[in-house]
């Protein structure tokens, strides 16, 4: 039986032994193929047209109201993703995200999950991809990562991110937590039936659904190692640099600022998550991270 926690958050727990497993959408309220996708799972479980076959499941649409807005996040707010680093967990919330995050860490504690996919989108163009916190050698990982279609994998063992993010929180308390980007929100390849069909292996890989999973264990693997910060007002990238894994050789000009100083590769990096719209280019902010091929 499903049961609701909260507004946007769904427990399901068949009450016999197995694994506990959560499936988070909607951490920007936009990336509209991984909410859907998650809400037909809800919907498949509450009126039992699926059937857990063992453990629990635990749904979060993590930022129903920028969904209902149909923005990255909710009027007035911030984004929900650099909500779960442990200062910010710990202060006083004012705005909804950070009311959210105690929300959405309050459930993932109650339920016991062990094991975390947060489904997201990429704003700009690019290939599926998997990130994580643990090196790739870490066996509770690789069990789950797997499961997920995308061939690249992406470590971060140093948290070059921040330790900011949902997938953070969870794999720095000792559990596995995987941020899934499903592809490009605008690629029409990058639909709900397709993650709902991830969802699905993802349960069945678990044992908590029937079924045997399909097994994608060859992942090109990569390495965060760096980021670049927004240094200068101004910043315009170089045409034809500045898309998401796109591999580039040392001495690659980045772009440049309105003064005209070029920001450039020291060593040959893959750039992940390049901030390309004028909104998301600030000041003192990451303009790029850089990863190397382990």
């Amino acid at each position: 039986m499903l049961q609701s926690l909260t507004d946007g958050i769904w427990l399901a727990d068949t009450g016999m032994p197995g694994r506990s497993v959560a499936i988070s959408f909607g951490v920007h309220g936009n990336e509209r193929a991984p909410i859907d996708a998650g809400l037909r799972l809800v919907a498949e479980l509450e009126t039992r047209a699926r059937r857990l076959e063992a453990g629990k499941v635990l749904l979060v649409h993590a930022n129903p109201r920028a969904t209902r807005d149909d923005e990255r996040w909710s009027k007035g707010g911030v984004d929900l993703n650099r909500c779960f680093h442990a200062d910010v967990l710990a202060r006083a919330p004012e705005l909804y995200e950070e009311h959210r995050a105690r929300e959405v860490a309050a459930a993932l504690e109650r339920s016991g999950a062990e094991v975390l996919v947060d489904f997201h989108c990429t704003v700009e163009p690019g290939r599926p991809f998997l990130m994580q916190h643990p090196p790739v050698s870490h066996a509770p990982s690789r069990e789950a990562f797997s499961l997920l279609r995308a061939e690249i994998l992406l470590a971060d063992p140093d948290l070059n991110f921040g330790g900011v993010s949902l997938d953070e929180w969870m794999s720095t308390r000792g559990r596995v937590g995987i941020c899934y980007e499903t592809g490009w929100m605008s690629d029409p390849a990058n639909t709900p039936e397709a993650v709902h069909a991830e969802m699905l292996n993802l349960l069945r890989g678990m044992r908590l659904l029937a079924g045997e999973p399909i097994v994608h264990s060859n992942k090109e693997l990569l390495q965060l190692e760096q980021v670049v910060l927004c240094e200068e007002a101004g910043f315009a990238w170089r045409e034809g640099v500045g898309e998401n894994l796109q591999s580039l050789p040392a001495g690659t000009v980045l772009g440049s600022y309105a003064g005209g100083r070029e920001v450039v590769l020291d060593e040959p990096a893959v750039l992940v998550f390049p901030k390309k719209r004028p909104e998301l280019v600030q000041l003192g902010k990451p303009l790029v991270y850089l990863g190397t091929r382990s």
